[in-house]
């Protein structure tokens, strides 16, 4: 089997054949032990839109940035204390909105300083920019990145996030998010729907697309999708979406991370086939693999490496690992890299997880 086949199989829930190790194309870093990695079989998972995305995007990079009618988006940039700022502004007929970010030095990931929602006008404005998002198809980049993708790896269709999972990650601060949604739900629960509909429009686009997986980046934790908030507004999605994916024969693979206890018998009602980026007890996960294994007897969990063990030296790290596998009992499974791991720790890392099979 190729590394593409092995990934493939695990999504699907049979047997690959050996383990495959993977990374997120965001965390690759090119170069010499990159190369010999991957010859030894490192798989890339490389996400991208299906379609553009809902509407302010979070990353504004290629394929993710859609057109909403009669409105503008603007970036400043602005220096504060030395820590570049980016201040981005959406003005729309019936006002504007903005969101401050900042990008971290080491990883490049963007961090959230102020929030687009942070007083009940703001929803309002909100539901403007999501009703009039002009969805636009990447099929023709998805094709190409599957085909200079080859056997190295998979192109994942990317979606947008659920519409609760984008609200308290990408748009709102959380604690005003959850306080409103306890005392106020009205405006938060019309745009709900109004996301939700958008991504019933998405996901058709993405049933007809030549990706062979969705992947939907949650990022659910029960910390913060508590279980009446996860079983009032994430259950029902998972279960319409996950009927498409089944009916369209693609994989649908949720990165859940975190704490998820709290879920786990509401996670087992959800009809996605892939948990991904299930984080070990190293990782402050607190549902063990049998656990997981007795509760999600029809999912296929992917754990994601802790970056704790990049410290640790090669034979601690691939006995850690025997350990793991041990613990899936022939049940198909791959160990990713899908959180950051310490840049320093990249190069001693690589050749080590590629050993493991």
């Amino acid at each position: 089997m190729t590394i593409k086949e092995r990934i493939l199989s695990v999504y699907r829930n049979q047997d690959p054949q050996q383990i495959p190790v993977s990374i997120y194309n965001r965390y690759h870093r090119y170069g010499e032990a990159e190369r010999a990695a991957r010859n030894n079989g490192l798989g890339i998972l490389d996400f991208y839109p299906v379609v553009s995305l809902l509407s302010p995007p979070w990353h504004v990079k290629p394929g993710y940035v859609s057109e909403v009618k009669n409105a503008s988006f603007d970036i400043k940039l602005v220096w504060n204390e030395g820590q570049k700022t980016e201040v981005r502004t959406i003005e729309t007929p019936v006002g504007s909105i903005s969101q401050h970010i900042i990008q971290d030095p080491s990883y490049g990931s963007d961090w959230v300083k102020k929030h687009y929602l942070e007083k009940a006008e703001d929803f309002r404005i909100m539901q403007y920019i999501m009703e009039h998002t002009v969805f636009e198809s990447q099929e023709k980049i998805i094709k190409q990145r599957i085909e200079d993708m080859g056997e190295d790896g998979v192109v994942l269709g990317r979606v947008d996030r659920s519409p609760y999972q984008k609200l308290i990650i990408e748009l709102a601060n959380p604690e005003y998010f959850l306080m409103e949604l306890y005392t106020s739900p009205g405006p938060i629960e019309e745009l709900m729907e109004v996301i939700d509909y958008r991504c019933d429009e998405q996901f058709r686009m993405a049933m007809e697309s030549g990706v062979e997986v969705i992947w939907q980046p949650d990022n659910v934790t029960a910390d913060m999708t508590p279980p009446e908030m996860f079983e009032k507004y994430s259950l029902p999605f998972y279960i319409k979406h996950g009927a498409e994916c089944k009916k369209a024969g693609k994989p649908y693979i949720v990165h859940i991370d975190g704490r998820t206890a709290g879920i786990k018998e509401l996670i087992a009602r959800s009809p996605f086939n892939v948990i991904e980026s299930f984080s070990f007890s190293e990782m402050a996960g607190d549902v063990s693999i049998e656990e997981g294994i007795r509760i999600w007897p029809d999912k296929v969990i992917c754990p994601n490496f802790p970056a704790t063990l990049c410290y640790e030296d090669e034979d601690t790290i691939l006995a850690y690992l025997e350990k793991r596998k041990s613990e899936f009992h022939g049940r198909p499974f791959m160990i990713q890299i899908s959180e950051d791991i310490p840049i320093e720790k990249y190069l001693h890392l690589l050749p080590i997880i590629t050993k493991f099979k």
